[in-house]
């Protein structure tokens, strides 16, 4: 049978991401003990008044169950407090329902101020070891933390999450499990320079930081973090995981200060080669089974009308690669791939544009990012541009054209620029058809910018933005972008016009 703490951990982790408890914290806890335990319900008119009434110590040595008591650098007439869950975890009711580290609470500006039992009563099980979520080594998260980078909507290819002007402002907590020995920890007060990169380009989104080691030091000894361990990156305002992942490369100084390299589940592409034949199949049936062979269960993806025919024999991100680029040469339509938890899905870029906001203190109002721009970087450049398409066949022994298509205006101020497409009876569209829509991608002079700004954990690579500069304005799309997880959050994104 289940004590009364399991039963009010239980109770308090079905709330996670709830709105009901925003600014009622005590009555949250008293919710637990009374409806997760069946305790009697002792409730109070702030959590300072809860503290003075019930607080047993002030030790950091923490009974799993216990209520936990701060000082609120916003609210210090009312306190703060939540349920101890284990392993330096923390429930507590703030704008949401969320799961932290006592650390990561104390880091943005609570003070600790001690344990004790809301009520006064000792719940049975109080002190022993309960399962506290966080990193699961099987590759997910027991807490099942909302990941930012899936919008909540049935289409996930072109939309995108908004940002609120009422948030929160942006501070990380990191965490790390040992593959050896299986612990979860907090090491968010050892961490420097942590920056989260995501690029079109490329299948994987990158965490990198470096932890200090200080070789020696009696309290600060060295973290033996090494490749296939887990990270995980959560923002501890929004309570919304921004990257889980496992390390790929360990260096630099054992006794002073390491590099750690992590990659998301797109590394599942990268490190896998196989073998297909696809026999004149549609393009999403390809990326079906690809993502099949190398374990990936869960494919979203449009409805994409491509065929494929194809001995593949590689890489399974470049052939993935291969079947998008046969897509866009007939539709005209980039894509890129994700893995979205447990889910390969292949995105498109966004169709409508995005504001997001950021905020560098609670008595700071949100600001749009792009108000505060740094010195954007700009180049052109003509050297992939494509302005005279042929479509051929080489079916047989001899080489046909199918098609043709060009831009005089652009033959006259370039200089002609041919482009070579081969054509099969597998394409889903006419030769004529794919000759417009490859001259269309094509015949453009590539114009891009990059552009340091504050940081908004809702701008990721295809978003699209509103740029008005003296520079240069218009709408583009976000190709890659690189967060500095500061504070303050600043980020740097690379993009390009939106046609």
């Amino acid at each position: 049978m289940a004590t009364q703490v399991e039963q009010a951990i239980a109770w308090a982790r079905s709330k996670l991401g709830t709105t009901k408890y925003s600014g009622r914290c005590q009555a949250f806890v008293a919710d637990c003990y009374a409806y997760g335990a069946g305790m009697p319900r002792k409730s109070a008119s702030s959590a300072k008044v809860a503290r003075a009434l019930w607080r047993v110590s002030t030790s950091r040595n923490i009974p799993v169950g216990a209520a936990v008591y701060f000082d609120s650098p916003t609210a210090p007439q009312y306190g703060h407090v939540g349920l101890y869950i284990g392993n330096n975890q923390v429930i507590h009711a703030f704008s949401t329902v969320k799961q932290m580290s006592v650390d990561s609470i104390i880091a943005c500006g609570y003070a600790w101020q001690g344990w004790g039992w809301n009520g006064g009563a000792k719940p049975t099980g109080a002190g022993e070891a309960v399962s506290s979520g966080g990193i699961d080594a099987a590759g997910g998260t027991t807490m099942e933390p909302t990941v930012i980078h899936i919008p909540q909507t049935e289409k996930v290819y072109t939309v995108y999450e908004q940002d609120s002007m009422g948030k929160l402002p942006d501070r990380y907590a990191i965490q790390w499990q040992s593959y050896a020995t299986g612990r979860v920890r907090d090491i968010s007060d050892r961490v420097t320079a942590p920056t989260l990169t995501d690029d079109s380009a490329s299948v994987c989104t990158e965490f990198s930081f470096q932890v200090l080691q200080a070789t020696g030091e009696k309290y600060f000894p060295p973290l033996e973090i090494q490749p296939g361990d887990l990270v995980s990156c959560v923002n501890t305002s929004s309570g919304e995981c921004v990257f889980f992942g496992q390390v790929q490369q360990v260096s630099g100084s054992y006794r002073e200060s390491m590099t750690i390299t992590c990659q998301d589940g797109g590394r599942l592409l990268t490190t896998n080669d196989i073998i297909l034949q696809f026999d004149n199949v549609a393009a999403k049936t390809a990326i079906e089974q690809i993502a099949a062979k190398i374990g990936i269960q869960k494919v979203s993806c449009p409805d994409l009308v491509s065929s494929v025919y194809s001995l593949e024999k590689q890489n399974a991100a470049t052939i993935l690669q291969n079947v998008l680029e046969t897509v866009t040469a007939e539709n005209g339509v980039p894509y890129f791939p994700r893995i979205m938890g447990e889910t390969l899905v292949i995105r498109s870029f966004a169709e409508t544009c995005l504001r997001a906001y950021c905020r560098q203190e609670s008595n700071l109002a949100a600001f749009d990012v792009m108000d505060e721009p740094g010195d954007p970087q700009v180049s052109w450049d003509i050297a992939d541009l494509r302005n005279h398409v042929i479509v051929y066949s080489d079916m047989d022994s001899s080489v046909s054209v199918q098609a043709e298509e060009e831009d005089e205006a652009s033959i006259q101020r370039y200089g002609r620029r041919t482009a070579l497409e081969t054509y099969s009876d597998q394409d889903s569209v006419t030769a004529a058809a794919k000759a417009k829509s490859t001259l269309l991608s094509k015949n453009q002079v590539t114009e891009e910018f990059s552009l340091t700004t504050y940081g908004s954990d809702r701008v990721c690579a295809g978003v699209r933005m509103m740029v008005d500069l003296a520079e240069i304005r218009g709408e583009f799309w976000v190709e890659a972008v690189t967060h500095d997880l500061g504070p303050p959050h600043m980020m740097t994104m690379t993009m390009r016009r939106a046609e």
